[in-house]
This record gives structure tokens, sequence and C-alpha cells, in this order.
């Protein structure tokens, strides 16, 4: 029996995310804005190559460390999907990847392709900002009933606030019309010329 471990590899955030599916959060996953580290954009790509020669091309041209190559590009391969990111100086946790979804339909790969943050990170930053947000309620509390001093509220509403400016620190530059981030569209170039595809349809 095989057992399937492709959910270990570090993947982009998806809409259908159990942290998407949150009522207050639900709508953040397609709202196109360089503030929203929740955004997650989809895309479909088309090639004649068939999956597995999609994974042998992808898995030749991703390196399995991190390290300088001829197109600044890392990620992972697994059977059915892969993740890609760019290697850049700035790069964090935060910091968007694709992830792509292989499957065959009528002698054709289709690639589901999505772009947004690591999902290990976003879901750490959400255990974090609960754990900030219940910090800083516990400070202003003890501040009301008097157990401490009126500066030490200063620094409860600072640790509430903190988990607001990370996920805005983790959002990416839009292109011009507002339909698509830069970091998608270098990564889209990226899976294409690798894997020999074509554009099918994008939602943002």
């Amino acid at each position: 029996m095989v057992v399937d471990l492709s959910f270990l590899n570090p993947q982009a955030l998806s809409r259908r995310s159990w942290l998407l599916r949150l009522p207050l959060l639900r709508g953040l996953g397609s709202r196109a804005a360089s503030w929203n580290s929740l955004w997650v954009e989809t895309f479909e790509l088309v090639t004649p190559q068939r999956p597995e020669v999609c994974e042998k091309l992808l898995d030749d041209a991703l390196p399995r460390w991190p390290v300088p190559n001829q197109r600044w590009i890392a990620g992972y391969v697994w059977r059915g999907g892969f993740t890609i990111y760019r290697l850049t100086v700035w790069r964090n946790s935060f910091r968007a990847m694709g992830t792509g979804e292989l499957s065959s339909d009528r002698g054709m790969t289709h690639v589901h392709f999505r772009v947004g943050s690591n999902r290990l990170g976003i879901y750490a930053l959400a255990l974090l900002s609960v754990l900030f947000v219940l910090a800083g309620l516990a400070m202003l509390a003890t501040v009301l009933r008097g157990g401490a001093p009126v500066p030490f509220a200063m620094i409860g509403i600072v640790l509430m606030a903190l988990p607001i400016a990370m996920f805005v620190a983790g959002g990416r530059s839009l292109r011009r019309d507002g339909r698509r981030s830069e970091e998608a569209d270098k990564l889209l170039d990226i899976v294409a010329d690798v894997i020999g595809a074509e554009s099918g349809s994008s939602a943002i």
C-alpha cells in the first residue's frame, strides 16, 4: 500500500482551506488587494505533455534545495502536483508561492494552478493571532480591575494589532489592471515555459 504524504509538502493556501471557510474570512480568498495575504489566485494551464512528463520536467527544473540557479526558483514535485516559488534575497515565510495539480482530459494535461501565501505560514500566523488577542485582552482586563498601571493596557493593544500588521505585510504587489499579482505573472511564465503550456482560464 502506498501512503500519499504530499500534503506535508509546502503548498500555497487554497480557497478550500478550513481557514477561508470561516465566515469572517471567506471573502478574503478572492479579494484582490495588495494588503490581503489571504488572497488566492487561481488559473488553469493546458499542455499536450502527459502528466508524468510534466512531473519529470518540473522535477528537473526545480532544485531540491533553495540554491541559486538559472531561473532563480525552487520547489517540490510529487505524484500529481508540485509547488514552485522564486528565490529572492527578501524571501520570507509569507512570500507567495504557486501550487499546481495535474489532471488529464482528452489527451491534454490540465494544470490547476493557484498562487497564494504558504499555507503553513498562514496557519502559524492564525494561531499566533489568537494567542496575541487573548494575551492583549488579558492585559486590558488586568488594567480595568486595577491590577496594573494604564500603560500596561497599551502593550495589550499593540499585541492585538500586531497580527493585523503581519497579515498586511504578507500581501503582494498587483499589476496595473489590479486583477492579478506580479508574482503570479512571474510564476505562470516559468511553469508555462518548463512544461510547454498555454493559459486556459483564470479567475482572481
